[in-house]
């Protein structure tokens, strides 16, 4: 499959798209949308309003169409054919705000499927298993979405807390939308698929417990020898690299955002004891967890 031709701007949240500590979402619509394949490093929500395209992601392609709806986290390379007549809304989120939200956003039942899992599965297989909203979903979206588009982009703390309420409330919707016509989904297009997405929305789900590989199969409904294979196609890692990969994640979180002590944040996030944790965290980030936290406190404190 041929590529979109790459853009050469890369996105900073800290530079170019969010200015202050009262930016944290941006809602707005793209006219006749066409852009080479490009990357960011904050959430994106693009939900399609008029017409139809083509929408990629890493390297997979498919149509785009009114009501559809793609999350884009961060670091992923996508791109959109569409043009003349083809319309899509913007919701750009900082990675940052999405991380002091994490435990709410994770405990809203589909969230882990719909913006971690999906995107993965998306890029990988032809099967159209993002979120389709019905018309009544998109009406109901785009009250939300219109009155905050036309806000002047004053970024004061009341407009904050009505952009980050909004925001949470779109989440919200979205999520339910996608549980409500996840099996319809399903049915449609690739049980295979579906079954897979639900294992890998498990590990993001329950990462700190234990999740064996057999679990994990049983699952996706395929051997261990099968979902082993599969699972390395898609993530490009193990199993039970990826669940590491979600508990320092979840100890990067706890670390930036909260005061818990390493022994607290080691039991949380599913490691043996804060001495596993260390010597884990330091393998994947070439620093200690209290050095870690040092030098994000100090970053922070030097660019405010």
């Amino acid at each position: 499959m041929n590529k979109l031709q790459k853009n050469n701007t890369y996105y900073y949240t800290d530079r170019r798209t969010f200015k202050n500590p009262f930016d944290n979402v941006h809602y707005f619509i793209k006219r006749n949308y066409e852009i080479g394949m490009h990357k960011q490093d904050f959430f994106e929500i693009n939900i399609v309003i008029r017409g139809k395209g083509i929408h990629y992601i890493s390297d997979n392609k498919i149509d785009a169409e009114v009501g559809d709806v793609f999350i884009i986290p961060p670091e992923v390379e996508h791109g959109y054919v569409g043009g003349e007549g083809f319309d899509v809304y913007h919701i750009v989120v900082s990675n940052g705000f999405m991380q002091k939200n994490i435990a709410e956003l994770q405990s809203i039942n589909g969230f882990s499927t719909l913006f971690k899992v999906e995107p993965i599965i998306r890029a990988k297989v032809n099967n159209p298993l993002h979120l389709k909203l019905k018309k009544s979903q998109l009406k109901a979206l785009e009250e939300i979405l219109t009155e905050r588009k036309n806000k002047r982009p004053i970024y004061t703390p009341e407009e904050w807390m009505l952009n980050s309420a909004s925001f949470l409330i779109i989440v919200t919707r979205l999520c339910e939308a996608y549980v409500e016509n996840f099996n319809i989904l399903a049915d449609n297009f690739s049980v295979k698929d579906s079954y897979f997405m639900r294992a890998l929305a498990l590990i993001h789900e329950k990462f700190n417990e234990k999740l064996s590989v057999a679990d994990l199969a049983a699952e996706a409904h395929l051997s261990e020898s099968t979902f082993v294979r599969k699972f390395i196609y898609v993530c490009k890692q193990t199993p039970f690299e990826y669940i590491v990969d979600r508990r320092i994640e979840a100890a990067e979180n706890m670390l930036l955002n909260s005061t818990a002590s390493l022994v607290e944040i080691a039991e949380k996030v599913g490691f043996y004891d804060s001495a596993h944790l260390c010597r884990t965290f330091k393998k994947k980030k070439g620093v200690t967890p209290k050095e870690y936290r040092k030098l994000k406190a100090e970053s922070f404190r030097y660019s405010t």
